[in-house]
């Protein structure tokens, strides 16, 4: 086969129709095949022709252990929901992480990469500031450059041009961050970005309307009495902009999530969306019954997936909320169960 034919007897637009079709998790093997097709995946055209096809994977990552019995040191991985095929898989373990990956980090997604940012030593409980990254277009995952500032149950999303912010939480001695920084995966390296206007532990972070977005947390003073307000970050004029009353006051913001360019939420049994011209929550559908109390929640091409449960005796399971009209619930099951999750999740498009 020479460079230029991608599939030999295939047409090139036929080939190319084929291999756009194939899923995320495979396309590490083809880059191994010749290096047409490596020259291909290294072409940015070929995940815009992936997305504007409708070829592209929604890959849902939650962070999980093999088994839901309650054990002293529990060993967690990665465990991914493939949307279009409605099929789970695991990812390869982290080299050098024998005890799994790190309590309490936070999963962050940036185009083919997985990027995992601080937590807590296993063995220890110590505070790690280390940074792990999966990619799939590789196959296999490398270390990053570690956060600059140590810091546990802070706010983490990723920006649009393929950054990782990480914000609050708080110190080694339990004193809330008011603290933010910027990792740039392709650099891999850390900046500096000005301080918020509040101390906010325990804080979450989306990306809306282009801007880093960290809502609620409590300061050191406060502890565990959550704030309504948000601040955003704005990367042209960087500086931080106040956001009053966009969070119910005394409500932890775990589970919030951007879908189809909206933030949604859950709120009292029930998910919410943000109507930004009326200012408020509104309810979009009521939560089932079998995931009323929830673990994490990851977006999807076309709603929501949800991991939680209906009890404190009850088994973990998944639930897919459709975004349409009406809305509708799915139960999306896994052979082996779902372990206990982690309250981390995020979703690779590509």
């Amino acid at each position: 086969m020479s460079d230029a034919d991608l599939i030999p007897v295939l047409p090139s637009d036929i080939a190319l129709e084929c291999l756009l079709r194939v899923p995320l998790q495979a396309l590490s093997g083809l880059r191994q095949v010749c290096s047409s097709w490596r020259s291909l995946l290294n072409n940015p055209s070929f995940f815009e022709a992936r997305r504007a096809n409708g070829c592209q994977s929604h890959l849902v990552c939650i962070l999980q252990t093999a088994s839901s019995l309650l054990i002293k040191s529990p060993v967690y991985h990665i465990s991914t929901y493939n949307q279009k095929d409605k099929e789970w898989s695991i990812l390869p373990p982290v080299p050098h992480l024998p005890r799994g990956l790190p309590l309490f980090c936070c999963c962050v997604s940036i185009g083919s990469k997985v990027v995992l940012v601080g937590g807590w030593d296993p063995s220890s409980c110590s505070v790690l500031t280390s940074v792990y990254i999966y990619d799939f277009l590789q196959g296999r995952w490398r270390r990053g450059a570690p956060m600059p500032t140590a810091r546990s149950f802070f706010a983490c999303a990723a920006t649009r041009d393929g950054k990782v912010v990480v914000a609050g939480g708080h110190d080694n001695n339990k004193n809330a961050l008011r603290s933010a920084q910027v990792y740039d995966v392709s650099a891999d390296s850390w900046e500096d970005l000005p301080d918020m206007a509040h101390e906010r532990d325990e804080c979450k972070a989306i990306c809306f309307d282009g801007e880093i977005l960290v809502v609620s947390g409590y300061p050191t003073d406060l502890q565990g009495q959550f704030l309504g307000s948000a601040e955003s970050f704005d990367f042209v004029e960087r500086k931080w902009k106040q956001r009053v009353n966009f969070w119910p006051a005394g409500r932890t913001a775990d589970s919030l999530v951007v879908v189809q360019g909206r933030p949604h939420s859950l709120q009292d049994g029930k998910l919410v969306r943000w109507e930004a011209e009326k200012a408020m929550w509104e309810v979009v559908a009521e939560l089932p019954t079998a995931a009323r109390i929830v673990t994490c929640m990851a977006p999807l091409a076309d709603g929501i997936l949800i991991v939680g449960s209906g009890g404190s005796a009850q088994s973990t399971t998944a639930m897919r909320w459709h975004a349409g009209n009406p809305s509708s619930w799915r139960q999306v099951n896994k052979e082996g169960g779902l372990g206990i999750v982690q309250h981390t999740a995020c979703t690779v498009q590509c």
